[in-house]
């Protein structure tokens, strides 16, 4: 197999992912769960990294958290320095994460989403004005709950296409 061609193709694999993120991230949910909603952008950055910390990195997660500022018409930065700073804990700690079960990684994501979140709130209260409330944490939760499926998913799309 063409060396060249392989990594075209696993490229363009991983950033599918990360659109099919964004476009989840940016659908509208019901109101019931307006502050429950899940990043699944978070989620498919922290796979990457986990799977490919050379690769997938935290520049990468400062271009998605750029990307999200743009759809969402944040400040410009906000979601940067978050997505950043996951890339950054999942990369730096991926060797150590690897042996963890999967239900002890899930209690890893709820405290990366966590931190996340806390970036996220505290930079929007800070330029607009808005208190801090304990209702955006609710997304930390369901967001840690979807981790085994998206882990799954993307390890079998991971095997299946030769990504490495």
């Amino acid at each position: 197999m063409n060396n060249g061609r392989f990594e075209k193709s696993s490229v363009g694999t991983i950033i599918v992912t990360f659109v099919i993120a964004l476009i989840l991230n940016l659908i509208d949910y019901p109101q019931w769960m307006e502050y429950a909603k899940p990043d699944w952008v978070l989620l498919v950055l922290f796979y990457w990294c986990l799977a490919l910390p050379n690769r997938i990195g935290v520049g990468f997660g400062w271009f998605t958290g750029l990307l999200l500022d743009v759809f969402y018409y944040s400040v410009l930065g906000q979601h940067a320095v978050a997505k950043a700073f996951v890339a950054l804990i999942a990369v730096s700690s991926h060797r150590r994460l690897r042996l963890y079960m999967l239900w002890q990684q899930c209690f890893i994501v709820f405290l990366v989403a966590s931190v996340d979140i806390a970036i996220t709130v505290w930079i929007f209260s800070f330029t607009s004005g808005l208190e801090i409330s304990v209702k955006y944490w609710q997304s930390a939760f369901t967001t840690c709950l979807l981790w085994p499926l998206i882990y799954t998913a993307l390890r079998r799309l991971r095997h299946r296409t030769g990504i490495r």
